[in-house]
């Protein structure tokens, strides 16, 4: 499982193993960035098809993007 974080820097990519621990690490990442730091996660389509937003940890997913909120001004 990859995760490509965007930030102010461009975007940050981290990798996890299908193992137990790798995965709990993944999942507790998934919950600190959805729902502290408050940024969508995607899932991209595979082939040019359209990502769909990803609302609950998916062991499965091989990519999930992660874009930080809009903020007006």
């Amino acid at each position: 499982m990859r995760f490509q974080i965007m930030d102010q820097t461009g975007h940050t990519e981290e990798t996890y193993d299908a193992d137990k621990l790798s995965t709990d690490k993944a999942m507790a990442r998934f919950a600190e960035l959805t729902e502290i730091k408050k940024m969508r996660a995607v899932a991209p389509g595979k082939d040019g098809a359209p990502g769909k937003l990803v609302n609950a940890f998916d062991p499965t997913a091989e990519t999930v993007l992660f874009i930080p909120a809009l903020q007006g001004g």
